[in-house]
């Protein structure tokens, strides 16, 4: 790890961060795994398979699901979601496509009424609930950021268009995470797992969510319970999934996607930007599901991405990224958690730009 690494993380410390663990995968190869800090009180020091919540960050995983299932030619993106899901099309919902439900524009942002933390982990009544569910009649809601509904939504599509009718985790460890060769990264954390967290803890919205170090978050039944809308991984699986991006579709195993199309996931969604309260005036939907570096309207970038620049942010902090055009992929993974929402500069753009010089050097 060189100097200038080393002195961005130093810098992120400083200024509060409890522990902090990076990787990035550069031409395909690891060339940054680098740890500080500590992963709880106590002082127990974050090493590289300490295990971290990352929140949305982990959405890159279920997209990735989907996008491998019209790879495969099982579904399209301009497909009615009605037409592999027919109950979806109730109340007015059977025009609407999966690309609609990947870009987060089919106005089910906000969860059922009567959700409970037991029915979040009870994929039947979640995908059902939101299947029979009216979309937002607000033009602003409709196409707000689905930060905890989009997983269940674009889960239950791939599973749908499964010849093979595996549940949506089965799915994504057989054809994402196996071929990929990534271990460390899970929707839902396996009990064995449970001694390697990172205990989380932080302010993620400006005074609304408060996360203590005995929030339901640390806890064994929050970390057992199935999430298609975010991840527990380590900094190393989440740069490899990353790195599948920014090698156009292939690592050292089969093609999963082609170049082609993660070329295409560099456009904004149809719609309009930017995609409400949730992720700030900086989060750009591109048609893929995962947010957009560089240049596009409305999008002063806090990272300093450039255009060729794939990315996912989490609740907290965590993010990862896929250069396409540096053949670059990253991940940030920690456990103090903070909102970047508005600000001039995200508190981990002194990292990227290390992680960027490292590649340089």
């Amino acid at each position: 790890m060189g100097s200038a690494l080393e002195k961005a993380m130093d810098e992120v410390l400083s200024r509060g961060e409890a522990g902090l663990q990076i990787a990035a995968y550069h031409q395909g190869k690891l060339v940054i795994d680098a740890q500080a800090g500590d992963a709880r009180a106590g002082g127990k020091p974050v090493d590289a398979g300490t295990v971290f919540w990352v929140a949305s960050a982990g959405k890159v995983s279920t997209a990735t699901a989907l996008h491998r299932q019209v790879e495969r030619g099982l579904l399209r993106y301009d497909q009615t979601i009605s037409s592999i899901w027919p109950e979806f099309g109730a109340w007015g919902k059977e025009s609407f496509t999966v690309r609609d439900a990947l870009t987060h524009r089919v106005g089910l942002a906000g969860l059922p009424a009567d959700v409970t933390p037991e029915r979040l982990g009870d994929w039947e009544w979640m995908t059902d609930r939101l299947a029979r569910s009216a979309p937002s009649a607000d033009p602003a809601e409709h196409d707000s950021y689905h930060a905890l509904t989009w997983g269940y939504l674009v889960g239950e599509i791939v599973r749908r268009a499964d010849p093979a009718h595996r549940s949506f985790e089965e799915f994504v460890r057989d054809e994402v995470l196996a071929p990929a060769g990534i271990t460390d990264l899970w929707h839902r954390l396996p009990a064995s797992v449970h001694g390697r967290a990172a205990v989380v803890k932080g302010d993620i919205f400006a005074g609304d969510f408060v996360v203590t170090e005995d929030h339901e978050i640390n806890t064994a039944e929050y970390r057992v319970r199935f999430d298609p809308s975010g991840a527990w991984m380590t900094a190393r699986a989440g740069a490899r999934l990353w790195a599948l991006y920014a090698q156009g579709g292939q690592l050292d195993g089969p093609r999963l996607l082609s170049a082609e199309r993660i070329r295409t996931f560099l456009e904004p969604r149809t719609g309009g930007y930017p995609a409400g309260p949730l992720v700030g005036p900086h989060g750009v939907i591109g048609q893929g599901a995962l947010m957009l570096g560089g240049e596009v309207p409305s999008h002063a970038d806090v990272l300093g991405f450039g255009r060729s620049v794939l990315w996912h942010p989490g609740a907290g902090g965590a993010l990862g990224f896929a250069d396409l055009d540096a053949e670059l992929a990253g991940m940030i993974c920690h456990n103090q958690l903070f909102d970047a929402r508005g600000l001039a500069q995200h508190p981990f753009a002194p990292v990227v730009r290390a992680i960027y010089a490292e590649v340089d050097a």
